[in-house]
């Protein structure tokens, strides 16, 4: 490697286009086991905390981030071709629990809906569209936000292509390929990967294949295990995409202890959801509702007996009783040991 390309690959200077987003730690762990296959220690580029980072299967990172890594590698390696490459190798099990879903479904179509489906946790860079037209099927990339980055798109259309061929043991899967960036100087290796026809300055990044290679099935299909991992799928999903139902749940409960406006009724009409979706999301949780304001209440309780000097009654009253005695019996019920037990066991 000349010294200028090392030099390049220390000071890694970004390309002065705005992006923002995330992008899940597996496109960047991808390119880290594409290094280790060519025999350079991602050490050698990037710092040893960040990598472990890496290793955390729900971490995201900045688009920007992304970016500073791929140009840092490229610079290292003066391949140009490399994001292209890193793809090509991905596996499903660079996506974690969402690729072991796939690769135990039925058909490729069910993995398409369930890559559209959970987008979200891939990255919140883009957006996939499916299209019928005439006998094929296109799937269009969409940029969420600001300029969309080259190497990027290329990523993800690789992807694509790579993770179908890989999920039904059928290498032989031709598809087209459309960008609307320019076209690089060498074009080649886009249609190694891909197969078919490359098309670039196109008015839409699309990646366009015969539908039938969605009714092709899955090797390793397995109702069972993919139903089980489907549900937590989507999970994830859901505590990626909508604010922590829990956490708004407690927080609602807590505040609301002493004015007694506990019950399901308000705590749905609160959080602006029926009782039954309270009630479903709760179990979703393992959670029954009685049994969250009791853990709510003895938290509370504990709280108040070992940080303040309040009284039994005022604490009774705090956490919605209406009188001293109700909250010493479920105290004891709670922790096996009486109100004052444990204050004066906590020294307060």
């Amino acid at each position: 490697m000349s010294d200028q390309l090392r030099m390049e690959a220390q000071q890694c200077t970004p390309l002065p286009q705005p992006n923002t987003g995330t992008v899940g730690a597996f496109y960047a762990r991808a390119l880290l086991d594409y290094l280790y296959s060519i025999d350079i220690d991602p050490n050698t580029l990037f710092e040893s905390a960040f990598i472990t980072e890496l290793n955390d299967s729900d971490r995201r990172i900045p688009i920007a981030s992304w970016q500073k890594m791929f140009e840092r590698a490229i610079a290292y390696t003066g391949d140009f071709d490399l994001p292209l490459k890193v793809a090509a190798q991905l596996q499903p099990k660079h996506l974690g629990m969402l690729g072991f879903a796939i690769i135990s479904s039925r058909t490729l179509e069910d993995v398409v809906a369930i890559l559209l489906r959970y987008e979200q946790l891939i990255d919140d860079v883009n957006s996939t569209h499916l299209v019928e037209s005439g006998d094929n099927i296109e799937l269009h990339w969409l940029p969420l936000f600001g300029t969309p980055l080259p190497i990027f798109m290329q990523q993800s259309l690789v992807c694509w292509a790579v993770i179908a061929r890989q999920v039904t043991a059928n290498p032989t899967i031709v598809c087209d390929a459309h960008f609307s960036f320019d076209a690089p100087y060498k074009c080649d290796i886009f249609q190694r990967i891909f197969g078919g026809t490359i098309c670039f300055n196109a008015p839409v990044t699309k990646l366009v294949f015969h539908k039938s290679i969605l009714a092709l099935p899955i090797t390793m299909n397995d109702p069972v295990t993919n139903k089980v991992l489907m549900t937590q799928v989507e999970k994830k999903f859901l505590a990626h995409t909508q604010p922590d139902f829990l956490q708004l749940l407690t927080e609602y409960l807590t505040a609301n202890l002493a004015s007694n406006r506990v019950s399901v009724t308000d705590a749905a009409h609160a959080l602006g959801v029926s009782q039954r979706t309270l009630q479903y999301h709760l179990i979703e949780y393992g959670l029954g509702y009685r049994n969250l304001l009791e853990q709510i209440r003895q938290k509370q309780a504990e709280h108040y007996l070992s940080k303040t000097d309040l009284c039994l009654g005022e604490i009774a009253f705090l956490l919605g009783y209406s009188e001293q005695s109700p909250f010493q019996k479920a105290f004891k019920r709670w922790t096996g040991e009486s109100p004052g037990n444990f204050r004066k066991k906590m020294g307060s």
